[in-house]
Order: C-alpha cells, then sequence, then structure tokens
C-alpha cells in the first residue's frame, strides 16, 4: 500500500534519502514495518540537530542559552523577528510628519487606507517603506521614526519611498479611493527593495534572450 520499497524517506527538503545507514538496501516488508515507522520518526525528528546545534550556538553567544528556557518558542521568535501583525497604532506611535501636518486631510486618508489594508498587505507596506516585513515587538525598540512626506508631484501619482530612512512620499490625491488604489498598486509591484535579486532576475532573463520591461 505505501510506495517505498526500502528503509528511506523523505527529508525536509523533499528528497528520499535512507533513514538509516544502508538504507536503501533494506526491503521494507509487512514484517518490518513497525521498525521502518520508528526510525522514519527518528530520523524526521534529529535530521537537522546538527543546524540546530549550530544556531543554538551563536545564540549563546548574544543570550545564555539557560535564560531561553525562560520563554516560549512564540516569545523568542516575536523577541527576535518582531512582530508578525502590523499595528497602525505602532506606526502612529513613532511616526514623524515632514512638509504636511498631522491633521491635513491627505494624512488622515493615508492613516484610514492603512487601517482598511488587510495584515498582509500592511506586511507588503512595511517592505515598501523600509524594507522590513516586521515591526519590533516593543515600540521603544524602533530606532528610527517613520517618515510621512509630502512631495509635489502631479495629482494622483504613484507613491515612493525611501527604505533607508523609514520614508514614505505622498505626492497630492483626488480621494481617498485613488490614494488607495495607488498605495495598492506600489507595495504590490515595487522590485526595487531587494535589489540583489531584482538585478538577479534581470540579468538571468537578459542571459535568455528576453526583452521584458520592468
Amino acid at each position: 500500500m505505501i510506495p517505498l520499497d526500502s528503509f528511506v524517506g523523505q527529508s525536509a527538503d523533499g528528497k528520499m534519502v535512507p533513514i538509516i545507514p544502508g538504507g536503501n538496501s533494506i526491503p521494507l516488508t509487512f514484517s518490518n514495518r513497525k521498525e521502518y515507522v520508528a526510525r522514519a520518526i527518528e530520523y524526521r525528528l534529529h535530521e537537522i540537530d546538527r543546524q540546530v546545534a549550530v544556531v543554538r550556538e551563536g545564540m549563546s553567544w548574544i543570550v545564555p542559552v539557560p535564560l531561553l528556557s525562560l520563554l516560549t518558542a512564540k516569545q523568542l521568535e516575536q523577541m527576535v523577528c518582531g512582530m508578525p501583525e502590523i499595528s497602525v497604532d505602532v506606526l502612529k506611535k513613532v511616526v514623524r510628519y515632514r512638509e504636511v501636518e498631522e491633521h491635513h486631510t491627505q494624512v488622515q486618508w493615508f492613516w484610514q487606507t492603512l487601517e482598511d489594508f488587510s495584515n498582509e498587505e500592511r506586511v507588503l507596506f512595511m517592505r515598501f517603506v523600509s524594507g522590513r516585513s516586521r515591526l519590533p515587538a516593543n515600540t521603544a525598540d524602533i530606532s528610527q521614526r517613520f517618515q510621512i512626506m509630502k512631495v509635489d508631484r502631479p495629482y494622483d501619482s504613484l507613491p515612493t519611498s525611501q527604505t533607508c530612512f523609514f520614508q514614505l512620499r505622498l505626492p497630492p490625491y483626488s480621494s481617498q479611493t485613488v490614494m488607495a488604489e495607488r498605495l495598492r498598486y506600489a507595495i504590490n509591484n515595487c522590485r526595487s527593495i531587494d535589489m540583489d535579486n531584482y538585478m538577479l532576475s534581470r540579468n538571468v532573463d537578459n542571459a535568455e534572450g528576453s526583452d521584458t520591461d520592468y
């Protein structure tokens, strides 16, 4: 019933590998099926022990390993990676306005647009303005203030950003609907955030003779 005939199994990267030394040459039969299951589980549970040990050693240079037992996995992830949910309220606490007042209609439209975004869209927005996809778990750890800057460009132009300065540059808009449309387009189609991947994809396309215009 199982499409296997020896002691092999699927590794974390999807490849079929021996689950014990010489597993390719050990026939899988009905009589040794329980041993196979036990070996397969053991292999998967310990498959990346070496990598985990290296990560643990690296973390020990920053945080004493015994202290990590005081945290849950979720708490540790948030401390290292930040919060998966992008909070508009947090952004409001660290914002700085340039060339525009806080109560300006365009600013109010922007905050309402961000509130209306799904969290996935707010993650894309964060990458668009900062190059990061998460905010620190502690607001005090946000070392750079979020900047909203009004720029003198034609009405209803696409917004731009400067990720090094955590800065959003907003042209004037004729309505909140148009602003939301332009902002969604920008965060979903900007390829300049990760220039290494962007240039790599262009080089590959050029090498294959593609004339795609980005």
